[in-house]
């Protein structure tokens, strides 16, 4: 998978030294869906890392499954946060980036 990241959203994350996982969770009970999230995080084993610039993001297999695309970009606008867009279609809007328990 190709991780990509336009100037708005590099600019908004800012410089960190700490990987940002982007993570894809099954909810739902009749209707299941994908609900997506971006959070600080150390790397687990089973963590795929991709370099960005700057930045270092996480995925888990089963987020990659989730994504089922071969290119990713997460994006920002003011007015729908971060974005998760794949060629195909837009994954997730309104994102925020923040610590994984909060």
């Amino acid at each position: 998978m190709i991780v990509k990241v336009t100037k708005e959203a590099v600019e908004r994350i800012a410089s960190t030294d700490k990987p940002i996982r982007i993570n894809g969770e099954l909810v739902g009970g009749c209707g299941m869906n994908v609900e997506y999230a971006l959070w600080w995080d150390t790397q687990g084993p089973e963590d795929e890392v991709y370099q960005v610039d700057s930045l270092t993001f996480l995925i888990d297999r089963e987020t990659i499954a989730y994504i089922g695309s071969d290119v990713l970009t997460i994006d920002y606008r003011a007015q729908q946060g971060f974005r998760m867009v794949t060629p195909q279609q837009i994954l997730a809007y309104g994102l925020q980036l923040k610590e994984r328990w909060t």
